[in-house]
């Protein structure tokens, strides 16, 4: 699938020093989803070789592309 990325996405990417291989690798195969509408989702992931928490994703699920609106860093699900 696809992978686009919003101006915002991009330049969270760049301050917080994560790829565009990590955020396809997130996408894959995530820890975790948290649905938050039909179409949008918060998917996140422990990734090796980072000192911060969890790495999630905020993205647009499309029928041909996911839709990257953000990257966060220190990420917890809260129960």
């Amino acid at each position: 699938m696809e992978i686009r990325y919003s101006s915002h996405a991009v330049e969270r990417m760049f301050q917080r020093q994560i790829s565009a291989r990590d955020v396809e690798s997130l996408l894959a195969n995530p820890d975790g989803l948290i649905r938050q509408s039909r179409d949008r989702v918060i998917a996140h992931k422990k990734m090796r070789g980072r000192q911060d928490n969890s790495v999630a994703v905020v993205a647009l699920e499309r029928e041909d592309a996911w839709e990257v609106m953000t990257v966060m860093v220190n990420f917890e699900v809260r129960k």
